[in-house]
């Protein structure tokens, strides 16, 4: 087991809201359901992100439990980083640029 801290780059907040204003559109309690599965997903990241698959080279990626929207995140020696939480179902060639983008900076 590989546990570490996990943090977010900021540009992640914009990928979050987006997510919960799709989530919002048809569920009552959409803001709060969504953060659910997102803390949920980083407690799991930060017990043993070794768990998940790679992705695009050092990118990983989990599915939040019962959605479309796909968590990325890098292994740094101290810590994991996420870099983008994104809509499985947009355009994967999108996807990827953005991902690697934001991965180099």
């Amino acid at each position: 087991m590989n546990s570490k801290p996990v943090e977010a780059l900021p540009e992640v907040a914009d990928d979050l809201i987006a997510a919960i204003l799709h989530y919002q559109s048809w569920r009552s309690d959409g803001r709060e359901h969504l953060l659910q599965k997102y803390e949920e997903t980083v407690s799991w990241i930060a017990w043993n992100p070794d768990l998940f698959p790679h992705k695009f080279g050092a990118v990983q990626r989990v599915v939040l439990k019962q959605s479309y929207y796909i968590v990325y995140f890098v292994q740094e020696a101290a810590r994991s980083v996420v870099v983008a939480v994104l809509d499985g179902r947009d355009d994967p060639v999108k996807r990827s640029r953005l991902i690697r983008q934001r991965h180099r900076a």
